[in-house]
């Protein structure tokens, strides 16, 4: 689903056909290869032993995966100091991960703090 009204189903923001939209919680990682944001956000997902997470659950603090791979990842072990507000999930301000920062991906929800 795009264009949520409901804030608790709102899994990012994006823009869809260049407009500013949203995209349900659910569809996040859902199908390899189908993305509904312009710039293909809400696949940026990964594939571990024991679940599929999208890359910001990673280094987030909260178990996601039942072995803890999205915690124990490799792009956990360094992390900037700096923080921001990840674009997918509800999580709070959390530090970026070391290998993300200039990867093409905008991460944070804030203009201010371009990691591209």
């Amino acid at each position: 689903q795009t264009n949520c009204s409901d804030p608790f189903k709102v899994g990012v923001k994006c823009n869809i056909g260049g407009y500013p939209s949203t995209v349900s919680k659910y569809l996040i990682c859902f199908d390899d290869g189908i993305s509904a944001c312009d710039d293909n956000i809400d696949s940026n997902c990964l594939s571990t032993k024991s679940c599929r997470v999208h890359k910001h659950a990673l280094c987030d603090n909260k178990q996601d995966c039942i072995d803890q791979a999205d915690e124990n990842h490799q792009d956990c072990r360094a992390k900037t100091q700096a923080t921001c507000k990840r674009r997918v999930g509800k999580m709070g301000e959390l530090s970026i991960p070391i290998s993300w920062l200039k990867d093409g991906v905008w991460d944070c929800d804030s203009a201010l703090i371009p990691l591209l």
